[in-house]
């Protein structure tokens, strides 16, 4: 009886433990494509990838329907659902371990942002401005980022440690390139966001690999 009793236990820890939503895979994959993006300009200098607009719009949509809405559709998130992948199946690539360390420093600065409640509604306000002030995101990229880099330096920056981004210094010198990493980071920390009010924890992160990576093929056969 009590070994009958533990393996129901049993299955049931294992039926939580490994179960992650799809909307939880969605915000990872918006994070993952955040800090992808990120390497893009700190490595290569490169600002033009199909997805950084889609990116960089999902710091204004506020209020959506489904998660997917944020990033507008699944072949907005094909870098991010790419990256994330690569890094399930422990793929040798250049750059993920100053990624991982991205994601969990941005990580923390969200949770501090979370107890802040004035900070979150300045924060929110300043998006919605600056989501009023502008008529496309595509049309008016540089000021945009320029202006969302400036809330991340003055809403997320103070909230703890300052994340160091590597690359070449050649492009990370450049303020254009460095608003667009702001903007790129607190558009990681909106995928955030949208992952703990999908019920994510960080421990199902070490025990879903398997129902991550079949919510990313999923999400694959979308784009």
């Amino acid at each position: 009886m009590v070994l009958l009793l533990k393996s129901v236990l049993s299955d049931q820890a294992e039926s939580f433990v490994f179960n992650i939503s799809k909307d939880q895979t969605i915000a990872l994959a918006g994070l993952y494509q955040s800090l992808a993006l990120v390497q893009n300009i700190a490595w290569e200098g490169n600002t033009d990838h199909s997805c950084m607009v889609p990116t960089i719009e999902s710091i204004l949509k506020l209020d959506v329907n489904e998660f997917i809405d944020v990033y507008g559709s699944t072949n907005n998130l094909q870098l991010g659902i790419q990256t994330l992948k690569t890094a399930l199946q422990n793929k040798s690539e250049k750059h993920a371990v100053e990624r991982t360390r991205y994601a969990i420093n941005l990580m923390y600065l969200a949770s501090k942002l979370a107890v802040n409640p004035n900070a979150v509604s300045s924060l929110g306000t300043q998006i919605e401005r600056i989501s009023n002030q502008y008529n496309s995101v595509a049309e008016s990229f540089d000021d945009i980022t320029q202006d969302l880099g400036g809330l991340y330096r003055e809403y997320i920056s103070p909230l703890g440690p300052k994340i160091i981004i590597e690359g070449d210094p050649v492009y990370l010198k450049t303020d254009q390139n460095a608003s667009k990493i702001r903007a790129l980071l607190l558009a990681g920390i909106r995928a955030i966001i949208l992952w703990k009010q999908a019920n994510g924890k960080r421990w199902t992160l070490l025990l879903g690999r398997k129902s991550l990576l079949d919510n990313i093929l999923a999400l694959e056969q979308r784009i």
